[in-house]
Protein backbone atom coordinates (compact mmCIF):
# COMPACT_ATOMS: atom_id res chain seq x y z
CA UNK A 1 0.00 0.00 0.00
CA UNK A 2 1.33 3.45 -0.90
CA UNK A 3 2.28 5.96 1.79
CA UNK A 4 1.52 9.67 1.42
CA UNK A 5 2.29 12.91 3.18
CA UNK A 6 -0.77 14.34 4.99
CA UNK A 7 -3.14 16.85 3.40
CA UNK A 8 -2.10 16.52 -0.21
CA UNK A 9 -4.29 18.56 -2.57
CA UNK A 10 -6.53 16.93 -5.17
CA UNK A 11 -5.46 19.26 -7.98
CA UNK A 12 -2.29 21.06 -9.05
CA UNK A 13 -0.90 23.59 -11.50
CA UNK A 14 1.24 22.51 -14.42
CA UNK A 15 2.55 23.77 -17.76
CA UNK A 16 1.36 21.65 -20.69
CA UNK A 17 1.47 21.29 -24.47
CA UNK A 18 -0.47 19.09 -26.88
CA UNK A 19 0.41 20.36 -30.36
CA UNK A 20 3.74 20.91 -32.13
CA UNK A 21 5.18 24.42 -32.40
CA UNK A 22 7.35 27.00 -30.69
CA UNK A 23 7.07 27.10 -26.89
CA UNK A 24 5.63 30.62 -26.82
CA UNK A 25 2.79 29.49 -29.09
CA UNK A 26 1.84 26.09 -27.67
CA UNK A 27 2.49 26.15 -23.92
CA UNK A 28 -0.50 26.69 -21.68
CA UNK A 29 -1.21 26.58 -17.96
CA UNK A 30 -3.58 24.11 -16.34
CA UNK A 31 -4.43 25.04 -12.75
CA UNK A 32 -6.77 22.12 -12.12
CA UNK A 33 -4.77 19.07 -13.21
CA UNK A 34 -5.25 16.06 -10.91
CA UNK A 35 -2.49 15.18 -8.45
CA UNK A 36 -1.48 11.63 -9.42
CA UNK A 37 -1.31 8.62 -7.13
CA UNK A 38 1.50 6.06 -6.98
CA UNK A 39 1.79 2.29 -7.00
CA UNK A 40 4.50 -0.33 -7.34
CA UNK A 41 8.00 1.15 -7.47
CA UNK A 42 6.86 4.70 -8.22
CA UNK A 43 7.10 7.74 -5.95
CA UNK A 44 5.31 11.09 -5.96
CA UNK A 45 7.62 14.11 -5.85
CA UNK A 46 6.64 17.63 -4.97
CA UNK A 47 8.73 19.54 -7.47
CA UNK A 48 10.52 22.53 -5.98
CA UNK A 49 12.65 23.31 -9.04
CA UNK A 50 13.00 22.14 -12.65
CA UNK A 51 15.55 22.99 -15.33
CA UNK A 52 15.13 23.53 -19.05
CA UNK A 53 17.12 21.65 -21.69
CA UNK A 54 17.37 22.01 -25.50
CA UNK A 55 15.63 18.63 -25.90
CA UNK A 56 12.47 20.24 -24.45
CA UNK A 57 12.15 22.66 -27.35
CA UNK A 58 13.15 20.02 -29.91
CA UNK A 59 10.29 17.84 -28.69
CA UNK A 60 7.85 20.75 -28.84
CA UNK A 61 9.01 21.57 -32.37
CA UNK A 62 8.42 18.02 -33.59
CA UNK A 63 11.41 15.83 -32.68
CA UNK A 64 10.12 12.23 -33.17
CA UNK A 65 10.63 10.94 -29.58
CA UNK A 66 7.65 13.10 -28.60
CA UNK A 67 5.57 10.18 -29.89
CA UNK A 68 6.73 8.19 -26.85
CA UNK A 69 5.25 10.79 -24.51
CA UNK A 70 1.68 11.13 -23.19
CA UNK A 71 -0.88 12.96 -25.33
CA UNK A 72 -0.89 15.84 -22.83
CA UNK A 73 2.77 16.65 -22.33
CA UNK A 74 4.54 18.50 -19.52
CA UNK A 75 8.04 19.79 -20.42
CA UNK A 76 11.16 19.59 -18.28
CA UNK A 77 13.39 16.54 -17.71
CA UNK A 78 15.45 17.80 -14.74
CA UNK A 79 13.81 18.06 -11.32
CA UNK A 80 14.57 18.42 -7.63
CA UNK A 81 11.99 18.14 -4.89
CA UNK A 82 10.61 16.35 -1.85
CA UNK A 83 8.97 12.93 -1.84
CA UNK A 84 5.33 13.09 -0.75
CA UNK A 85 4.18 9.63 -1.81
CA UNK A 86 5.91 6.24 -1.91
CA UNK A 87 4.71 3.10 -3.69
CA UNK A 88 5.00 -0.19 -1.77
CA UNK A 89 7.91 -1.46 -3.87
CA UNK A 90 9.88 1.75 -3.35
CA UNK A 91 9.63 1.92 0.44
CA UNK A 92 12.92 0.07 0.95
CA UNK A 93 14.80 2.95 -0.72
CA UNK A 94 12.79 6.10 -0.07
CA UNK A 95 10.36 7.56 2.39
CA UNK A 96 8.10 10.59 2.58
CA UNK A 97 10.20 13.68 3.26
CA UNK A 98 13.33 12.60 1.35
CA UNK A 99 14.88 15.37 -0.76
CA UNK A 100 15.67 14.03 -4.21
CA UNK A 101 16.73 14.88 -7.75
CA UNK A 102 16.25 13.08 -11.06
CA UNK A 103 16.41 13.12 -14.81
CA UNK A 104 12.96 12.04 -15.95
CA UNK A 105 12.22 9.56 -18.70
CA UNK A 106 10.95 10.88 -22.05
CA UNK A 107 8.03 8.47 -21.83
CA UNK A 108 6.49 10.35 -18.90
CA UNK A 109 5.33 13.88 -18.22
CA UNK A 110 7.99 16.34 -17.19
CA UNK A 111 8.93 18.55 -14.29
CA UNK A 112 7.05 21.82 -14.86
CA UNK A 113 4.30 20.70 -12.55
CA UNK A 114 3.80 20.86 -8.80
CA UNK A 115 3.71 17.06 -8.39
CA UNK A 116 5.18 14.41 -10.67
CA UNK A 117 5.44 10.62 -10.53
CA UNK A 118 8.93 9.14 -10.87
CA UNK A 119 10.27 5.59 -10.96
CA UNK A 120 12.32 5.06 -7.80
CA UNK A 121 15.22 3.72 -9.90
CA UNK A 122 15.69 7.18 -11.44
CA UNK A 123 15.91 9.10 -8.17
CA UNK A 124 19.02 10.19 -6.29
CA UNK A 125 19.01 11.82 -2.86
CA UNK A 126 19.93 15.50 -3.06
CA UNK A 127 23.22 16.49 -1.44
CA UNK A 128 22.55 18.85 1.47
CA UNK A 129 24.88 21.57 0.27
CA UNK A 130 22.99 22.09 -3.00
CA UNK A 131 19.77 24.10 -3.02
CA UNK A 132 16.83 22.65 -4.91
CA UNK A 133 17.56 25.08 -7.74
CA UNK A 134 21.17 23.90 -7.90
CA UNK A 135 20.18 20.24 -7.74
CA UNK A 136 17.66 20.69 -10.57
CA UNK A 137 20.40 22.15 -12.76
CA UNK A 138 22.55 19.00 -12.65
CA UNK A 139 20.77 15.78 -13.70
CA UNK A 140 20.84 15.71 -17.51
CA UNK A 141 24.25 17.41 -17.73
CA UNK A 142 25.87 15.29 -15.01
CA UNK A 143 24.29 12.11 -16.31
CA UNK A 144 25.38 12.85 -19.89
CA UNK A 145 28.97 13.66 -18.98
CA UNK A 146 29.26 10.50 -16.85
CA UNK A 147 27.98 8.31 -19.67
CA UNK A 148 30.27 10.03 -22.18
CA UNK A 149 33.50 10.20 -20.20
CA UNK A 150 33.25 7.07 -18.05
CA UNK A 151 30.92 4.61 -19.75
CA UNK A 152 31.96 5.28 -23.37
CA UNK A 153 35.26 7.15 -23.08
CA UNK A 154 36.72 4.87 -20.38
CA UNK A 155 38.44 7.94 -18.96
CA UNK A 156 41.39 7.46 -16.63
CA UNK A 157 43.59 9.78 -14.65
CA UNK A 158 46.03 11.62 -16.90
CA UNK A 159 43.92 11.40 -20.06
CA UNK A 160 43.81 14.51 -22.23
CA UNK A 161 40.28 15.48 -23.19
CA UNK A 162 38.80 18.12 -25.50
CA UNK A 163 35.43 19.43 -24.36
CA UNK A 164 33.16 21.64 -26.44
CA UNK A 165 30.92 23.44 -23.93
CA UNK A 166 31.63 25.11 -20.57
CA UNK A 167 30.03 22.54 -18.28
CA UNK A 168 31.94 19.25 -18.40
CA UNK A 169 35.24 20.57 -17.08
CA UNK A 170 34.36 20.02 -13.42
CA UNK A 171 33.59 16.34 -13.93
CA UNK A 172 36.62 15.70 -16.14
CA UNK A 173 38.98 17.38 -13.67
CA UNK A 174 37.50 15.38 -10.78
CA UNK A 175 38.28 12.22 -12.76
CA UNK A 176 41.93 13.26 -13.14
CA UNK A 177 41.94 14.43 -16.76
CA UNK A 178 43.93 17.20 -18.43
CA UNK A 179 41.17 19.37 -19.87
CA UNK A 180 41.15 21.56 -22.96
CA UNK A 181 37.92 23.56 -23.07
CA UNK A 182 36.61 25.02 -26.33
CA UNK A 183 34.21 27.94 -26.10
CA UNK A 184 33.24 31.33 -27.49
CA UNK A 185 34.99 34.52 -26.47
CA UNK A 186 32.20 35.36 -24.02
CA UNK A 187 32.77 32.13 -22.07
CA UNK A 188 36.57 32.07 -21.87
CA UNK A 189 36.71 33.29 -18.27
CA UNK A 190 33.91 30.94 -17.20
CA UNK A 191 35.76 27.92 -18.63
CA UNK A 192 38.95 29.00 -16.87
CA UNK A 193 37.04 29.36 -13.61
CA UNK A 194 35.61 25.84 -14.02
CA UNK A 195 39.14 24.45 -14.02
CA UNK A 196 40.16 23.86 -17.64
CA UNK A 197 43.92 23.48 -18.07
CA UNK A 198 43.77 25.15 -21.48
CA UNK A 199 41.03 27.28 -23.02
CA UNK A 200 40.57 27.69 -26.78
CA UNK A 201 38.40 30.46 -28.20
CA UNK A 202 36.95 28.90 -31.34
CA UNK A 203 36.18 32.35 -32.74
CA UNK A 204 39.87 33.20 -32.92
CA UNK A 205 41.56 29.77 -33.05
CA UNK A 206 41.03 26.76 -35.32
CA UNK A 207 41.08 23.75 -33.00
CA UNK A 208 41.92 21.28 -35.78
CA UNK A 209 44.92 23.36 -36.84
CA UNK A 210 46.11 23.96 -33.28
CA UNK A 211 46.16 20.29 -32.23
CA UNK A 212 47.85 18.23 -34.94
CA UNK A 213 49.91 15.87 -32.83
CA UNK A 214 47.52 13.06 -31.77
CA UNK A 215 47.00 14.77 -28.45
CA UNK A 216 43.63 13.61 -27.23
CA UNK A 217 42.33 10.51 -25.55
CA UNK A 218 38.74 11.81 -25.70
CA UNK A 219 37.04 14.46 -27.79
CA UNK A 220 33.49 15.17 -26.63
CA UNK A 221 31.47 16.97 -29.30
CA UNK A 222 28.25 18.70 -28.34
CA UNK A 223 28.10 21.46 -30.96
CA UNK A 224 27.76 19.55 -34.24
CA UNK A 225 31.44 19.65 -35.26
CA UNK A 226 31.91 15.87 -35.25
CA UNK A 227 32.25 15.58 -39.04
CA UNK A 228 35.27 17.91 -39.15
CA UNK A 229 36.82 16.30 -36.09
CA UNK A 230 36.35 12.79 -37.48
CA UNK A 231 37.88 13.80 -40.80
CA UNK A 232 40.97 14.92 -38.85
CA UNK A 233 40.95 12.09 -36.31
CA UNK A 234 44.46 10.88 -37.19
CA UNK A 235 45.94 14.20 -36.12
CA UNK A 236 43.60 15.09 -33.24
CA UNK A 237 43.14 11.73 -31.52
CA UNK A 238 45.50 9.05 -30.31
CA UNK A 239 44.98 5.71 -32.08
CA UNK A 240 43.34 4.48 -28.86
CA UNK A 241 41.26 7.63 -28.45
CA UNK A 242 37.52 8.21 -28.70
CA UNK A 243 35.34 10.75 -30.49
CA UNK A 244 32.03 10.89 -28.67
CA UNK A 245 29.11 12.92 -29.93
CA UNK A 246 25.65 13.60 -28.58
CA UNK A 247 24.49 16.32 -30.99
CA UNK A 248 22.86 15.44 -34.27
CA UNK A 249 22.94 17.56 -37.38
CA UNK A 250 21.11 20.87 -37.26
CA UNK A 251 17.53 20.09 -38.18
CA UNK A 252 17.78 16.48 -36.99
CA UNK A 253 14.19 16.79 -35.76
CA UNK A 254 13.24 16.02 -39.37
CA UNK A 255 13.05 12.29 -40.05
CA UNK A 256 14.96 12.57 -43.33
CA UNK A 257 17.88 14.31 -41.61
CA UNK A 258 17.76 11.84 -38.74
CA UNK A 259 18.04 9.00 -41.27
CA UNK A 260 21.08 10.53 -43.02
CA UNK A 261 22.62 11.14 -39.59
CA UNK A 262 22.11 7.47 -38.76
CA UNK A 263 23.81 6.39 -41.99
CA UNK A 264 26.80 8.63 -41.21
CA UNK A 265 27.08 7.26 -37.66
CA UNK A 266 26.97 3.68 -38.89
CA UNK A 267 29.59 4.33 -41.57
CA UNK A 268 31.97 6.00 -39.13
CA UNK A 269 31.58 3.26 -36.53
CA UNK A 270 32.34 0.65 -39.20
CA UNK A 271 35.42 2.61 -40.32
CA UNK A 272 36.60 2.77 -36.72
CA UNK A 273 36.22 -1.01 -36.36
CA UNK A 274 37.87 -1.94 -39.65
CA UNK A 275 40.85 0.39 -39.30
CA UNK A 276 41.34 -0.28 -35.58
CA UNK A 277 41.78 3.44 -35.19
CA UNK A 278 40.11 5.93 -32.82
CA UNK A 279 36.68 4.90 -31.61
CA UNK A 280 33.52 6.65 -32.83
CA UNK A 281 30.56 6.81 -30.46
CA UNK A 282 27.10 8.35 -30.64
CA UNK A 283 25.44 8.57 -27.23
CA UNK A 284 21.69 9.00 -26.92
CA UNK A 285 21.25 9.71 -23.25
CA UNK A 286 18.41 7.97 -21.46
CA UNK A 287 17.48 8.26 -17.81
CA UNK A 288 19.57 6.00 -15.56
CA UNK A 289 19.63 6.46 -11.81
CA UNK A 290 22.88 4.53 -11.36
CA UNK A 291 24.83 6.82 -13.71
CA UNK A 292 23.28 9.85 -12.06
CA UNK A 293 24.18 8.62 -8.59
CA UNK A 294 27.81 8.10 -9.61
CA UNK A 295 27.95 11.51 -11.28
CA UNK A 296 26.39 13.30 -8.32
CA UNK A 297 28.77 11.64 -5.88
CA UNK A 298 31.77 12.68 -8.01
CA UNK A 299 30.58 16.25 -8.46
CA UNK A 300 29.57 16.72 -4.83
CA UNK A 301 32.24 14.85 -2.89
CA UNK A 302 35.27 14.84 -5.22
CA UNK A 303 34.96 17.98 -7.34
CA UNK A 304 33.08 20.01 -4.71
CA UNK A 305 31.37 21.49 -7.77
CA UNK A 306 28.40 23.78 -8.14
CA UNK A 307 26.31 24.01 -11.30
CA UNK A 308 26.48 26.96 -13.66
CA UNK A 309 23.05 28.63 -13.50
CA UNK A 310 22.04 31.31 -15.96
CA UNK A 311 18.84 32.34 -14.20
CA UNK A 312 16.11 31.21 -11.80
CA UNK A 313 12.61 32.02 -13.03
CA UNK A 314 9.18 31.92 -11.43
CA UNK A 315 6.52 29.31 -12.20
CA UNK A 316 4.15 31.43 -14.27
CA UNK A 317 3.18 30.95 -17.90
CA UNK A 318 4.77 34.23 -19.11
CA UNK A 319 7.96 33.52 -17.18
CA UNK A 320 8.25 29.95 -18.49
CA UNK A 321 7.61 31.06 -22.07
CA UNK A 322 10.27 33.76 -21.75
CA UNK A 323 12.70 31.20 -20.31
CA UNK A 324 12.20 28.89 -23.28
CA UNK A 325 12.61 31.76 -25.70
CA UNK A 326 15.95 32.54 -24.09
CA UNK A 327 16.91 28.87 -24.29
CA UNK A 328 16.19 28.92 -28.02
CA UNK A 329 18.70 31.73 -28.56
CA UNK A 330 21.54 29.52 -27.33
CA UNK A 331 22.94 32.45 -25.36
CA UNK A 332 22.21 31.27 -21.84
CA UNK A 333 25.36 30.93 -19.73
CA UNK A 334 24.46 27.83 -17.78
CA UNK A 335 21.16 26.21 -16.93
CA UNK A 336 17.83 28.03 -16.93
CA UNK A 337 15.91 26.96 -13.82
CA UNK A 338 12.23 27.33 -12.90
CA UNK A 339 11.34 27.57 -9.20
CA UNK A 340 8.12 25.52 -9.19
CA UNK A 341 6.67 24.98 -5.71
CA UNK A 342 7.53 26.49 -2.35
CA UNK A 343 9.21 24.32 0.27
CA UNK A 344 6.84 23.22 3.00
CA UNK A 345 8.60 22.95 6.35
CA UNK A 346 6.39 20.15 7.68
CA UNK A 347 7.36 17.69 4.91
Amino acid sequence: MATYAPSLPKTQTCIQWTTVGNPSDILHLNDSAPVPTVSGSKVLVRVHAAALNPIDTKLMQGFPPRLLMPAIKVPGLDIAGTIVGVGPKASDRFQVGDKVMAMLNLAQSGGLTEYTVVEASLLVKKPERWSFEQAAAWPLVAHTVWQVLVVNGKIKSGDKVLLMVPVEEQMAKALGAYVVGVCSTANVQLVKDLGADEVVDYKTTNVVEKYRNQDFDIVFDTVDTAAEIWANRKTLLKPTGHLIRIAGSHGVEKLSTAFSDGVEIGRNKLTSFLTRGPGYHFVFVSADGKSLANAVQTLDQVAKANPVIDSVNEFTLPSVKAAYEKSLTGRAKGKIVIRVAPIVATL
